[in-house]
């Protein structure tokens, strides 16, 4: 990582690993969404066509869950990094969408969290804390994505000709 990556990143860990549950899940999710927005940004042919698609309130791709499928689709983001993307939505939707009363040990959470596959550091799952399960895998699956970005300008979209297209009418004498 740059040292200005290196310098966010530790910033957003040492406050992410003093949030609340409810907190954690909340901005877990954020960092992925980000994640995976800039990595479909730097596939996009178009830039302002992209902010249309990507941002504000009418935003076709404006939702992790419109995102992480695009990504998928498009062979930005790998099978494993999909599923992740995938639990980690669930998760926070569930604190999102219940006003109190959750924690990563209520059981429909903590059994999302148990699906996440990411490696533990010492491939003992951290005997099924389910809140360290949760900031594991979105550790892991912000830095598999870190530089995705730019690696899918590699594989950007261009635009090209095509036999056969639309074009405009000959000028008339």
């Amino acid at each position: 990582m740059t040292e200005e990556d290196l310098k966010y990143f530790s910033g957003f860990l040492s406050e992410f690993q003093k949030e609340t549950d409810r907190g954690a899940a909340l901005v877990g999710a954020a960092l992925i969404d980000t994640r995976v927005e800039r990595t479909l940004r730097g596939h996009f042919v178009n830039k302002r066509i992209a902010d249309e698609l990507l941002s504000g309130g009418n935003a076709p791709i404006g939702t992790l869950s419109a995102r992480m499928k695009l990504a998928y689709s498009l062979g930005l983001i790998t099978r494993l990094e999909f599923q992740e993307c995938d639990l980690i939505r669930k998760i926070r939707n569930e604190f999102a969408h219940d006003v109190h009363g959750l924690s990563f040990r209520t059981p429909k959470i903590a059994d999302l969290a148990a699906r996440l596959q990411a490696n533990t550091p010492d491939h003992k799952r951290f005997e099924g804390n389910a809140l360290r399960l949760f900031i594991n895998s979105v550790i892991l699956l912000s830095m598999s994505l870190w530089y995705r970005p730019e690696y899918a300008t590699k594989f950007r979209a261009t635009e090209r000709s095509w036999p056969y297209q639309l074009a405009p009418d000959a000028p008339q004498k």
